[in-house]
Order: C-alpha cells, then sequence, then structure tokens
C-alpha cells in the first residue's frame, strides 16, 4: 500500500540520521516515532556514533535485530565499513532487512549487495537472506551519485576496492565464535561448584568407567591435528593400567561391601567377560579416571562447558554455567576441518599429499577420466594425485594428508564431479571453497562414532577457537544452548 511504501521510505532516512527524531502521522493517528538517539551539535566521537547507531536500529528494527547481530568496524584503505551484520541464525527467506549507506545516502547497489552476500556464503543454509544495516564511508570524489535520477544508485571508481571492503568486513565480524559471548556471560554469572555428598572420597570414581578407545589430540600442542583422524578408524589399543594397575586395590576397597564382593577374586583385573562387540576395556587407574571430576570448577570457566554425554553417536552434551550444550560432532568436527584446510591453502598455496602405498582405483566413467586429466594441476593443489590407469579406470596415487584416513575413492569422485560442474566462468575462490566443503564433509568424523569424554572435551576446545564454528560450511548451526531457566521451564519447575 501507499502507506506501507512511505514508512519503508522513513525509516531509511532514519536509520541513516540517529541525531534526527522522526514522526509518521496518518489519517490524525501517530503511525511510527523514533526519537533522537544522538545530540545535535558537536562532532561525536566513533564510539558514541555507535552506540547511537545502536539505538536507532533497535528502535527501527526491533530489539531482536540488535540481539542476533554483531558489530561490523573496518577500514580498509580509503573505505570504512561500520553497522552490523545479522547471525546466520536471523537470516530470513525475504531480503527485507538489507540497507547500505554510501556517505549516509541510501543505496541500491550490486556491488554491495553481492559483497555482503559473498560474506556469507559458507554459513547460510539453503537459499535464506542475510539480514545487515552497513555504513560506508569513502571519499566523495571516488563515487559517481548522479547514475539514477533518484540517487538510489551510485558507480564506484574501484568497484573492487569497496567489494573487498565490504567482504572483509563482515566475514571478520561473523568469524568470532560466538562461544567467546558465553564467556563473558559466565564470568559476569558468579557460580560455585556443587559441594561433594557426605562419605564421596577425593579422587575416585563413582563408578567404573568404561573406555571405549584411546583419546584423540585435537589439540595440535601436544602433537596432533585436529583432522588427524587416524585413532577414530583404528582399533582401541589394550589398556595397561587394566591389568594390576596401581591404585586399582585402593578403588576395590573404597567401594560399597556389595560391589567388592562383586569385584572379589579379581586381583585388580578387568573381568572376564566384556560387553557385546568387544570394543569396551576397563579405564585407567582411578585417580585418571577421576581428573575430569577433579577439573568440575575449571569447566565452568569454559565458554561450552565440559562434555558428560554423548547421544546415539551423534550430539555432544555439555555443562556450561549457563546450562546445557548440545553439539552436533559432524558439524562442528566439518568446520574445524574446513578452517584448516583452507589455512592451508591460504598459507601454501597447495594442500600437503601423502602418496599412497597401493594405488586406490576405481571404473570410472568418461566424463571423470576426461576431468582428471583437463584438471591435473587443479587437483595437485588440492592434495589428490589422480590419474589414468587404463581407457575406463582412474588411480588415486596421493590424498591430502589431512584426510589420509578417508575413503580415497569416495572423496576422488566427490572432488572430480565438483570440478566438472565449475565452468571457467565460475569464480575461483567459490569453487575452491565449495571443492574443500566437500572434502571436509567426507574427512569429518562420522555419525555413530564412539568418542570418550577426552576427544569430546578436545573437539569442544577447538570449536571455541575456530572462526565460524557456530556453523558448519553448510550453513547448519553446530551447537545450541538452553539456559537453566529454559530447563526449568521444562519441567514447569518454580510454577
Amino acid at each position: 500500500t501507499e502507506l506501507a511504501h512511505c514508512v519503508e521510505a522513513v525509516r531509511r532516512h532514519a536509520l541513516a540520521r540517529p541525531d534526527v527524531g522522526f514522526a509518521i502521522w496518518h489519517e490524525g493517528k501517530l503511525v511510527e516515532q523514533w526519537r533522537a538517539t544522538l545530540a545535535a551539535g558537536a562532532e561525536p566521537s566513533d564510539d558514541a556514533l555507535q552506540d547511537a547507531l545502536a539505538r536507532r536500529l533497535a528502535d527501527v528494527l526491533g530489539e531482536d535485530f540488535i540481539r542476533e547481530s554483531v558489530a561490523v568496524q573496518h577500514r580498509s584503505g580509503a573505505v570504512t565499513v561500520t553497522g552490523r551484520a545479522g547471525l546466520p541464525d536471523a537470516a530470513r527467506s525475504r531480503a527485507d532487512q538489507q540497507f547500505c549507506y554510501v556517505n549516509g545516502r541510501f543505496v541500491r547497489d550490486k556491488v554491495l549487495t553481492h559483497a555482503a552476500r559473498s560474506a556469507y556464503e559458507d554459513v547460510l543454509h539453503g537459499h535464506k537472506q542475510p539480514v545487515y544495516a552497513l555504513y560506508i564511508r569513502i571519499d566523495p570524489l571516488r563515487v559517481d551519485v548522479n547514475v539514477h535520477p533518484t540517487k538510489i544508485e551510485v558507480r564506484f571508481r574501484d568497484s573492487r576496492e569497496v567489494h573487498q571492503a565490504v567482504r572483509h568486513a563482515v566475514e571478520n565480524a561473523l568469524a568470532v565464535p560466538r562461544a567467546q559471548a558465553l564467556a563473558a556471560a559466565a564470568a559476569d554469572t558468579p557460580g560455585a561448584a556443587p559441594p561433594a555428598a557426605a562419605g564421596d572420597q577425593p579422587n575416585q570414581p563413582l563408578a567404573p568407567v568404561w573406555r571405549a578407545q584411546d583419546a584423540i589430540k585435537f589439540d595440535d600442542r601436544v602433537g596432533h591435528k585436529v583432522s588427524d583422524l587416524q585413532a577414530l578408524w583404528g582399533t582401541p589399543a589394550p589398556d595397561p593400567a587394566a591389568v594390576g594397575a596401581p591404585g586399582t586395590a585402593a578403588w576395590q576397597a573404597s567401594l560399597a561391601p556389595a560391589d567388592a564382593a562383586h569385584f572379589a577374586g579379581t586381583s585388580g583385573t578387568a573381568p572376564a567377560e566384556q560387553p557385546a562387540g568387544g570394543a569396551l576395556a576397563w579405564g585407567t587407574a582411578p585417580q585418571a579416571a577421576a581428573a575430569p571430576l577433579a577439573a568440575a570448577s575449571e569447566a565452568n570457566t569454559w565458554p561450552l562447558g565440559r562434555a558428560v554425554a554423548q547421544i546415539h553417536g551423534v550430539y555432544i552434551l555439555a555443562e556450561n554455567a549457563q546450562g546445557l550444550i548440545v553439539v552436533d560432532m559432524h558439524a562442528a568436527h566439518e568446520r574445524i576441518v574446513y578452517e584448516r584446510l583452507k589455512a592451508q591453502v591460504d598459507g601454501a598455496a597447495r594442500i600437503a599429499s601423502q602418496p599412497l602405498l597401493i594405488p586406490a582405483t576405481f571404473a570410472a566413467t568418461p566424463e571423470e577420466v576426461a576431468t582428471a586429466e583437463a584438471h591435473g594441476d587443479t587437483l595437485g593443489m588440492l592434495g589428490l594425485e589422480v590419474a589414468p590407469f587404463s581407457p575406463k579406470t582412474l588411480a588415486v596415487r596421493a590424498v591430502p594428508t589431512t584426510l589420509a584416513q578417508g575413503n580415497p575413492v569416495e572423496l576422488a569422485r566427490s572432488v572430480l564431479a565438483e570440478l566438472a560442474a565449475h565452468d571457467a566462468t565460475t569464480v575461483v575462490q567459490r569453487a575452491r571453497n565449495e571443492i574443500l566443503g566437500t572434502m571436509a564433509c567426507h574427512g569429518a568424523v562420522r555419525a555413530n562414532r564412539k568418542l570418550t569424554l577426552d576427544e569430546m572435551n578436545a573437539l569442544l576446545r577447538q570449536m571455541e577457537v575456530t572462526d565460524r564454528s557456530d556453523q558448519c560450511n553448510h550453513g547448519r548451526p553446530t551447537w545450541r544452548q538452553l539456559s537453566m531457566k529454559e530447563l526449568d521451564a521444562l519441567f514447569l519447575r518454580g510454577r
């Protein structure tokens, strides 16, 4: 309607001028009113201007926009980009909350729209539209505003410079993991560790500890990479502490009489019968097994908390200061591997590869053979060596070191399909990221894989320091927070 168009036009002006109050009247009724959030007069500081813009954005677009967005502050050469960019979770089905301003003027420009959209490429799910309000300041001599009679379109002297500035501004703002905000909230919320129950002995496990496999060291500082999946596909090593481990007798002595009688005669050894599948073994010495219990108070300082359980081999449950964290372990690990692959390509231009002792051959279609021959250099850059073995057979001779434990044939087929789908007119950066995303998906830990508590905690710690770890590279969320208030509401506590 005409009124809706009028309100939209005034709203665009209101977002650009927080120092001016706006009121919309229709047929004697006040439709909208936004009071000035910045005192007129002296030139405000950058911080004061940002605060005033945030209050005006909250008044016009709602408090949800501020709560579900991050601040943007970036300067590149002669271009300064400020404003707020919506989180991927706040994306909408329509592009009705995308505002770009150049030197205080609302504009619709393909360069700016494409730059903002490209910054959301690997964090948005499906065809969702991001929300943002971006303010670009540039030398007026470097922009032509007389392109369109309504002055709503502009032409930049160096459009590439502006495109890169806007893209990097939004990317840098979205890259910071939201877990850091949880850490700040935890620091503001004092809490104490729960008191020990009467009769509990320190450094003693409350129940026998089962261990599925040796722990993967996700942290680089201990000499392993997050993408080193050898332990995930390997068989669990025998537990030396299960036979005659020091302290086992003391552990049995601390058990209740019935439990002590149950384990009598074992002399500290593992039970003769193991559960079905034979994959589980008795845990290590009680002192080592009780280490997570001793570190419970320290876990309150971890933004994503400490792992407590795994559900159906798919989700990780963790406890933090705010309540409960639910993590999709495949999506989270996929993002971590993806970011590491991108860092390797950006740093060395080629992904380190590992030759296979026995090349993996597979029957290939004519299209796959042609793609392998035409994109040999690209495959080499991605750490893959795929060569014709016969007119209808391809051989995989090397795979990326990061994905050495995966299925080489499945990986090669997926990468060849991605390369065949991208022609010369496609942006190389986008094609590369899609291929790396496919490789990361194949290299990430799969569902139904049982992880130990050490592995789950290591994955959580890596999520806290990995850029864009809140979404996988397909745009799906990797974790969700359930606060104590939400949990209490589920069970009607306090009502």
